[in-house]
């Protein structure tokens, strides 16, 4: 008789999402410094927001969210698709493995534009996640940065 315990199956450890998360914000600070915008990581821990971005010329500095996966799908809030939080810009993140032909991928959109995209199983209270179908239209968008201010949601000094 087979030993049962053998077929049951190990639970494939988690890594922790907090190394995945920074590396995103500090590849995301990298793209946008190079795209000739001014920018501030956020203190850790700060709500809604991650990095805040501005052009030397303006007055003001912009609220942007990264978030960041070593695979998809992202996990979100259901919040951040409501009201002002519509007009924030939310990059996300797809880190590939150490093989991976793209290791790191960006995908940038307003977060109105995934307004109907995050899927909430039944019993998910105030939580969901977004597919990787989903961001794919967005990938590299990066001009959508030349479109904040346009709306005071994103606006944070001024």
């Amino acid at each position: 008789m087979p030993d049962t315990d053998q077929h049951l199956a190990t639970p494939k450890k988690r890594r922790s999402g907090i190394p995945a998360g920074n590396a995103g914000e500090y590849f995301v600070m990298g793209e946008v410094l190079r795209r000739s915008f001014n920018a501030q990581l956020a203190d850790r821990n700060t709500k809604d927001y991650d990095i805040l971005v501005g052009r030397e010329e303006e007055d003001h500095l912009y609220k942007l969210q990264v978030k960041t996966v070593r695979s998809a799908p992202w996990y979100v809030r259901a919040s951040d698709f409501t009201g002002k939080m519509l007009d924030r810009i939310t990059i996300y993140v797809l880190i590939g493995n150490e093989r991976a032909a793209k290791p790191v991928r960006f995908f940038v959109t307003f977060n109105r534009d995934l307004a109907n995209s995050p899927h909430h199983p039944p019993g998910w209270i105030g939580t969901g996640f977004i597919p990787l179908k989903a961001v794919e239209p967005f990938e590299e968008q990066w001009n959508k940065l030349n479109m904040i201010g346009h709306s005071p949601a994103t606006k944070v000094v001024g």
